[in-house]
């Protein structure tokens, strides 16, 4: 039985205890379900010829058939790497070097307006027809004629395609962008043969993908479990031991819990409370985790918002000094997120394992809009004529009624009490917010269409600082990805981005990110609050080969974001 969640409009966290005592009771009584559970259920499991991995990545409360790599509001989270290899994988934990997949390299021409990639040759797609050089030549240019299905930018960056031979793609850009490579990172090559026919490529769902993962065949598909097994014809199939995934349809954190005591999953990325308790001590002889610190949680506001009153606060910096003077950001880290994350107090919001990128320059006065102080927020709202109504609540200068909710997906339990902490401190300084949970997929169809009015996100950070800011913020990709739900945009800082990606050396470009860093932290268009840490848990009892703490050789996480996943899948293993 999954636990229900409270209804979020209706608990108040003025006493913090309240979600401290709700914490305690549903993990007491998990705990509980797990003793009794682990009694019963944790006996050896007969020999099996296959070797079938489950794996949490996303939460639904229904699975739906889409394998779209361009939908990235609706595809399933096993798409990317499992289904559709990337060309090259940059290894963040190894300072970005650059692992070769469908790609065996790239080389940029002498003048820095071009760049061929050299295609592994023989690679097949599941369907036995030959991967080349004209499927990535179809996938750049369908990106290029339908804006819409450009999920890297090519639109931006790239002039012309060719295909001089098989095995070789010639992509000239419309100026020299030595980041380019990276910004391919998230590229799905799809096969021409399938997709040239498609009408609407982003309405397809395609149910039985063909592509050139090493998962590629779904087995079965039902609302509540789906199994995605072995490519027939994957190019690496030497270093893959793991015949199929099983993902079971999991809504959120609280039936998680539920669920660990049965012992059935392997790769687990979720929300955890109290984890030694309620995961280690379930099997210590096997359950494991390790999560370091991840990317910057922040608050953004819709700048394009339709509604005018919520258009003039969000575009007000004042408006958001005091939106981030009132975030209790302790109370967040320690209540709503268990003592996991880590409090972000500088307004570049610069992740910490970045802290060699940290320019001192963009803190000091610059980070004092970053301490919790309602008194101050008031007083920054009243001196900028937001006026207090009979109800305590604001309206703008303009005298329009200020109320906007803010949106966090439903079950995950740790972003919705700290999205309630923050209505709280909001509504000290009278300001009318709310919070709104929609289902995963919603939450992220809004962010991309724009139907939201603020939201607690996250943004996927590369091997330096500067493509989580980039693709977050800059008008390129405003609104087009699930990083910039914001639609944010500055011509200033469009200038430094455009400057960076030219940039030949690290001297230039460490010089140009400082300059990102005082921009941001000067004009405030996010709200920083935490870093989250990365949610990573396994299991041993069936597979050996995990990435942990005593061996970081890259992010374990297995979440979309995180094109690493795929190496960590071939280093599995199943026990003998």
């Amino acid at each position: 039985m999954t636990a229900r969640l409270p209804d979020p409009h209706m608990r108040s966290l003025q006493d913090p205890s309240t979600a401290v005592s709700r914490r305690r009771l549903l993990i007491g009584t998990a705990f509980v379900a797990a003793t009794i559970a682990t009694t019963f259920s944790f006996g050896a499991r007969p020999a099996s010829a296959e070797s079938v991995l489950a794996m949490h990545i996303e939460e639904q409360t229904s699975w739906v058939q889409n394998f779209n790599p361009f939908d990235l509001g609706g595809r399933r989270q096993s798409t990317m790497d499992f289904v559709y290899e990337p060309l090259v994988i940059f290894n963040d934990y190894d300072s970005g070097k650059p692992i070769f997949r469908l790609a065996t390299g790239y080389k940029f021409s002498d003048d820095l307006k071009s760049i061929t990639y050299t295609l592994r040759d023989g690679v097949k797609w599941s369907d036995g027809q030959p991967l080349t050089s004209a499927d990535m030549k179809f996938t750049l240019e369908l990106m290029l004629k339908n804006p819409a299905v450009d999920i890297v930018g090519v639109g931006g960056s790239v002039a012309s395609v060719e295909a001089p031979s098989p095995t070789e793609v010639k992509i000239t850009l419309k100026d020299v962008d030595t980041h380019f490579p990276e910004s391919m990172a998230d590229f799905p090559v799809v096969p021409e043969h399938i997709w040239k026919d498609v009408a609407d490529p982003l309405a397809f769902k395609n149910e039985k993908p063909i592509g050139s993962g090493p998962m590629t065949e779904i087995r079965r598909f039902t609302p509540q479990v789906y199994e995605q097994c072995r490519n027939p014809n994957y190019w690496d199939a030497a270093s893959l031991h793991v015949d199929c995934l099983k993902l079971p349809q999991i809504s959120g954190n609280d039936q998680m819990l539920a669920l660990l005591p049965e012992g059935s999953m392997d790769w687990i990325g979720s929300f955890l409370p109290e984890i030694d308790k309620t995961y280690v001590a379930l099997d210590k002889d096997h359950n494991g985790y390790w999560q370091p610190p991840a990317e910057t949680i922040a608050f953004q506001v819709n700048f394009k918002t339709a509604n005018p009153a919520l258009a003039e606060a969000f575009n007000d910096i004042n408006f958001r000094h005091a939106f981030s003077l009132v975030m209790d950001r302790t109370a967040m880290v320690d209540i709503a997120g268990f003592g996991y994350p880590v409090v972000n107090l500088h307004a570049s919001g610069l992740p910490p394992r970045f802290d060699a990128w940290r320019n001192k320059a963009a803190e000091g006065d610059k980070d004092v809009w970053m301490t919790y102080d309602v008194d101050k927020a008031n007083k920054v709202l009243d001196d900028a004529g937001y006026k207090k109504g009979a109800d305590g609540m604001r309206t703008t200068p303009k005298g329009q009624p200020i109320a906007f909710s803010i949106i966090v997906p439903n079950g995950w339990t740790d972003w919705i009490d700290a999205v309630q902490i923050a209505t709280e401190g909001l509504r000290k300084a009278g300001i009318n917010a709310s919070v709104a949970t929609p289902e995963y997929e919603q939450w992220q169809k809004q962010i991309l269409d724009g139907s939201f009015d603020a939201v607690m996100n996250s943004r996927a950070d590369g091997p330096t600082p500067f493509r989580g800011y980039y693709q977050s913020l800059s008008t390129a990709f405003a609104g087009r990805i699930t990083s910039a739900p914001s639609r944010y945009s500055d011509p200033e800082l469009d200038k430094v981005f455009d400057a960076y990606r030219k940039a030949t050396t690290d001297e230039e470009r460490k010089k140009l990110f400082d300059q990102v860093q005082v921009i941001i932290a000067d004009n405030f268009p996010v709200v920083p609050v935490f870093n989250g840490p990365t949610w990573y848990q396994y299991s041993t009892k069936r597979f050996t080969g995990w990435v942990t703490k005593d061996e970081p050789v890259m992010n374990p996480e297995n979440h979309d974001n995180n094109r690493m996943r795929l190496m960590h899948l071939l280093r599995l293993k199943p026990v003998q």
